[in-house]
C-alpha cells in the first residue's frame, strides 16, 4: 500500500491537503517540486518543510474553519487522508473533503476501519469510487470531480450521522 501511495505522491501536481500522514510519506512530497502542500499532522504541529507551504493545526482537534482561511472552496486539487487518524471526525471529514478538493480524494486506512462505512457515506455524493485491498489495509480513490454537495443535504446527513452514532453508542453500552 504504501508503495502505491508513494507512486501517487510522485505523480501529482498542484494544492494537495494531506492529513495524518507519515514522516516517510511527508519527505516524498518534499522531493516532488510541483506541490503546494497542505498538512495537517496531530504529532508535529510546527512542522516546516524546504519551501513547501504546510499549514498545521495545532491542536489536537481537526480545525475545518482554520483550513478554509487558507483553502479556498474546491481549490485542492488531490486530499490524502490517513483514515486511522480521523477516527472521531467521519461525519466532518467525508462532507468537508467533498467540499475542499475538486479532483481525487485518496483515503487509506488499516483493516480496523470499516471500508464500508466510509464508501457508503461518500456514495452519498453520488461520485466514482474504487477501493483496492492490500495485506495491512485498503486504498480508497474517490473521483471528485462531478461531486456536488447541496447545504441543506449536508445538514440532513449530518443529523442522521448524528442519531446513528446515538443510537450505536446507546447499544454499545446495553450489550457491555
Amino acid at each position: 500500500m504504501y508503495n502505491k501511495l508513494e507512486s501517487i505522491i510522485k505523480s501529482i501536481s498542484g494544492n494537495v491537503l494531506v492529513v495524518g500522514l507519515d514522516n516517510s510519506l511527508l519527505e516524498k512530497f518534499d522531493k516532488n517540486n510541483k506541490v503546494n502542500l497542505y498538512s495537517i499532522d496531530k504529532s508535529n504541529p510546527n512542522s516546516t518543510s524546504n519551501g513547501k507551504k504546510r499549514h498545521t493545526n495545532r491542536g489536537k482537534t481537526i480545525n475545518i474553519k482554520r483550513l478554509r482561511k487558507y483553502i479556498n472552496k474546491k481549490s485542492v486539487d488531490y486530499l490524502i487522508c490517513n483514515m486511522d487518524e480521523m477516527i472521531g471526525y467521519y461525519k466532518y471529514f467525508i462532507r468537508d473533503s467533498i467540499y475542499l478538493s475538486d479532483n481525487i480524494i485518496y483515503i487509506y486506512a488499516s483493516n480496523k476501519v470499516d471500508k464500508d462505512f466510509i464508501i457508503n457515506r461518500y456514495k452519498r455524493y453520488k461520485i466514482e469510487i474504487t477501493s483496492t485491498d492490500y495485506k495491512n489495509g485498503y486504498l480508497i480513490t474517490i473521483d471528485n470531480k462531478n461531486g456536488n454537495n447541496n447545504f441543506i443535504k449536508d445538514i440532513i446527513y449530518f443529523i442522521k450521522d448524528t442519531f446513528y452514532n446515538i443510537a450505536e453508542f446507546i447499544g454499545n453500552i446495553l450489550v457491555n
